[in-house]
């Protein structure tokens, strides 16, 4: 059903106290580059997964930032790995051993192997 709507709707509370209804969305494939940017900045993550401004997620309480984290990670893992597998497949067609062992740990997993949430 997510996939119908775009993504799943979430009340989030802030810091302040009041609270903000939100989209988690499944991002389209064109911002799976832009996600795979910030696998390492989780504030950055949750503002891609909600479309907000930098800075916004400092505003949400740990328990909110957690849920966005978890239903981002979980809409979104499944076409985020069968992309980078197409990505890194066709970097290896076209210089082959470059992307090292994660490559050949990625490739060599099937998707229903790889991890359920980044």
């Amino acid at each position: 059903m997510a996939t119908l709507l775009g993504g799943v709707d979430l009340t989030v509370k802030k810091l302040d106290g009041t609270t903000e209804a939100v989209k988690v969305r499944q991002l389209p494939v064109r911002l799976l580059q832009t996600y795979l940017l910030k696998l390492d900045d989780e504030a950055a993550a949750v503002e891609l997964f909600c479309d907000k401004p930098e800075g916004w997620s400092d505003t949400l309480t740990i328990e909110s930032f957690t849920a966005v984290v978890t239903e981002g990670e979980r809409l979104n893992s499944e076409t985020f790995f069968a992309w980078l597998q197409r990505r890194i497949a066709r970097q290896e067609r076209l210089v082959p051993n470059s992307t090292g062992e994660v490559g050949k740990t990625v490739l060599s997993h099937s998707l229903t192997s790889l991890p359920k949430s980044v």
